[in-house]
């Protein structure tokens, strides 16, 4: 059963030896009457189904199982039905009974999951949230990760990003949830709601999205993708407030990822390079908008002006008057950085 279905791991073994003994004496029994008992009078097949649901199977696994189950017992009979010299003519009428049988096992099923299947699903769901929020929190054995991996359909040999994203609504949040899962191109994604946020897993590099920030972490396997999750915090961290939104990795902000990290050294910069500005009057507003411009154009004059709409001349009064009023030259490397860090 379990080389046929990996999921049935999650069942136990004495659950899984009951529900073979009753398979063969309800096999039996119909082979016995030569008829099958009508799908309400199959009591075996929701005792299966709900024990398969309670331990986290899919519905379409508790189904195959049961035809995994049944196959077995058929090719038994037809072995044992050869040795034994049963005519042709009876072992395919004994062959078509269990067909039929496995129909109704299967209608059964499908009606007590249609019964009890809300309540099941739902929690079933908070499992699956509580796996996914211990995995990324880096606190499950190997052998739950594996487990988890095979009923949620993850592969433990391949790499997978975690990911946190930007605060929303609950509305908006659902939008975002929508455009990470459908505007992929990934081939599984696992999502879920997390104090106003979205966190999850992606196997394979996100599309650009839009709605949000989407802070991917490196690839990690399963067993160590904590480590994934705690590096999207530090992207989500480096590019909030900074980041109007999209995809943004370690790669993407580069040397931007320091400056979360160093806020006693952000005030002092902004100290000597801002607070200077203060007396300017309307140049306050208007000197750290020429150097964005200026960093942002590769410190190009005529192409940081042409991008603010205003003159050339303009633009090197405002340079030169941040010089005159921090005494710091826009020739030192130093400056460069430090503004570029202060201006992010």
């Amino acid at each position: 059963m379990r080389r046929e279905l990996p999921s049935y791991r999650a069942a136990t073994d004495e659950d899984l030896e009951n529900s073979v003994r009753r398979n063969l004496r309800l096999s039996v029994a119909t082979m016995r009457n030569r008829r099958v008992p009508p799908p309400q009078d199959i009591w075996e097949a929701e005792t299966a189904t709900l024990q398969r649901l309670e331990a986290g199977l899919p519905i379409e696994d508790i189904l195959a199982g049961f035809r995994v189950s049944i196959s077995s017992i058929m090719d038994r009979v037809v072995e044992l039905a050869s040795v034994s010299g049963v005519p042709e003519r009876q072992v395919v009428e004994i062959t078509g009974l269990l067909w039929k049988l496995g129909d109704a096992f299967s209608a059964r099923a499908a009606a007590a999951y249609r019964a009890h299947g809300l309540e099941l699903a739902l929690a079933e769901r908070r499992r699956r949230d509580a796996w996914l929020l211990d995995l990324l929190a880096g606190n499950l054995l190997a052998a739950q990760v594996e487990q988890g991996a095979i009923t949620y359909h993850l592969s433990v040999e391949s790499e997978y990003h975690a990911f946190r994203t930007s605060a929303h609504p609950a509305h908006a949040l659902d939008i975002l949830r929508t455009r990470i899962a459908g505007g992929r191109g990934a081939p599984e994604v696992m999502i879920l709601p997390w104090e106003g946020r979205l966190v999850g897993l992606v196997q394979g590099v996100l599309d650009e999205v839009s709605g949000g920030i989407v802070a991917l972490g490196p690839p990690r396997s399963l067993v160590e993708v904590s480590q994934s999750f705690d590096v999207a915090g530090d992207v989500l961290a480096a590019a909030e407030g900074h980041v109007d939104g999209g995809v943004v990795t370690i790669e993407s902000l580069g040397w931007r990822m320091a400056v979360s990290r160093m806020p006693t050294t952000i005030d002092a910069l902004r100290a000597r390079y801002l607070t200077p500005l203060e007396s300017s009057g309307a140049l306050k507003e208007l000197i750290p908008e020429a150097l964005r411009a200026y960093l942002a154009h590769g410190r190009n004059i005529p192409r940081a002006a042409e991008s603010l709409y205003v003159h050339v001349n303009t633009l090197r009064y405002r340079l030169a008057r941040f010089e005159e009023l921090t005494g710091r030259s826009l020739e030192s490397t130093d400056t460069i950085v430090e503004l570029s860090l202060v201006l992010y």
